[in-house]
């Protein structure tokens, strides 16, 4: 028996509702001209609210049969937006179903590609879900364990729903801020090489800022491409180097002029937004600080749990550091993972040798940990990726550096798998 996600259950729903048979829903498909009258319930709808509030109140107004309120909708959307093409779609259906009836959306113009109209309904799918998969204001999520002082915000990316979320350090708690469509890659997530137009899952860093004049100067007529500019990420990141991925160039950027909103998977392997929403995002990047956490689908937890999560992490670190100074080499090599591997390209073997032979020559040492920060990717928040500022001191060797650690959890808890020089 074929057995589905419950994401794909989801989405297979949201299609019913959207291709159901004509005889089914008389409404949606068989009306009079009156249905094309604006009633007084109307009267501003049209223009309120932002352009997926309103996407979506044209798609459920089609369903229930309002035809007059989707249709004034959809032309105040298009005279905002003439390059919304979902919108576009909806005014050719709403003008077809004058005269026939429609099984599906985009029935209205049957002569289009069918890619393109499959990538509509897409969009559609997955806008609609997310406003029918409303989260509880009261649900945090797991993904973001702890922020470091200087983090003012944290960018999270739900791959299986296309979605963004900005949010806040709230005294060291996330607090949701908003969260905006997105697409991704063309054959989704989870990049391993170069061109394989993938998005990557993991977490990475904000780097810079590539302002649209800048790209214009550098890529020419092909700048477009990126909309109002870019902000380039750290992928790879260090883990993804020392599992040999590959590839470059992975950006947050706007949209090109002639498309408002692109497909849920559509890039080369970035994350794209509609350049009014990219402007809106960018507020909140400092290159540098912000996190942007790509995950396959946000671990929601309530504020108990968050909580709970939040200490259980800096305890980790707490006695991961406490072995250390304390000399105890077994203690502090049962943190690591049998597949550990270094900055420095050891493995678990000569990492072991290593530690023992240096903590012979020690009589004592003491470790600081600042500007702790510990964010969560992988399959239910199964990776955590620890970045602090180490100030190490000792009998005969005082350092200080910037060191990220990567651990995975198993059915032996969290074990470190990579440790080193975080390089961004």
């Amino acid at each position: 028996m074929l057995r589905l996600s419950p994401w794909t259950k989801r989405l297979l729903c949201l299609a019913a509702l959207l291709c159901l048979a004509p005889a089914a829903t008389p409404r949606f498909f068989e009306f009079s001209d009156a249905s094309f009258e604006l009633s007084s319930e109307a009267k501003g709808v049209a223009h309120t609210g932002s352009h997926e509030e309103r996407i979506i109140a044209a798609l459920d107004a089609i369903r229930s049969g309002n035809m007059a309120d989707a249709r004034a909708t959809v032309d105040a959307l298009i005279a905002e937006q003439p390059n919304y093409r979902l919108a576009q779609l909806l005014r050719a259906d709403l003008y077809a179903m004058r005269v026939m009836p429609l099984s599906t959306i985009g029935g209205g113009v049957a002569s289009a590609p069918s890619n393109v109209l499959d990538d509509l309904r897409k969009e559609a799918l997955v806008r609609i879900a997310h406003r029918n998969d409303k989260i509880n204001a009261d649900r945090l999520p797991a993904n973001i364990v702890a922020f470091a002082p200087q983090q003012k915000f944290a960018i999270l990316i739900d791959a299986a729903t296309s979605r963004l979320y900005v949010f806040a350090n709230d005294n060291g708690r996330p607090k949701r801020i908003k969260d905006h469509y997105v697409t991704v890659g063309l054959l989704g997530v989870d990049k391993k090489v170069e061109g394989d137009q993938r998005s990557p899952l993991g977490v990475y860093f904000v780097t810079s800022h590539l302002p649209r004049e800048q790209l214009d100067k550098t890529y020419g007529s092909l700048a477009d491409l990126y909309g109002v500019g870019a902000w380039p990420i750290s992928y790879p990141n260090e883990l993804d180097r020392s599992q040999s991925r590959t590839g470059h160039g992975i950006w947050l950027h706007g949209s090109p002029a002639a498309t408002y909103a692109r497909a849920p998977q559509a890039s080369n392997g970035c994350v794209v937004l509609t350049n009014e929403e990219m402007l809106d995002v960018a507020q909140y990047l400092q290159p540098g600080n912000t996190p942007v956490i790509s995950v396959p689908a946000i671990k929601w937890v309530n504020a108990e749990q968050w909580q709970q999560q939040h200490n259980a992490g800096l305890a980790l670190l707490e006695q991961w550091k406490s072995s250390w100074e304390a000399l105890d080499t077994q203690q502090y090599l049962n943190f690591y993972s049998a597949d550990f591997r270094s900055g420095e390209g050891q493995n678990i073997s000569t990492w072991r040798e290593q530690k023992a032979s240096v903590n012979a020559g020690k009589t004592w040492s003491k470790v600081q940990l600042n500007d702790l920060s510990i964010f969560a990717a992988g399959p239910q928040a199964s990776q955590m990726v620890a970045t602090f500022n180490q100030n190490y001191r000792s009998n005969n060797l005082n350092n200080q550096m910037k060191k990220r650690l990567y651990w995975q959890q198993d059915n032996a808890g969290w074990k470190i798998v990579w440790e080193g020089n975080a390089l961004n």
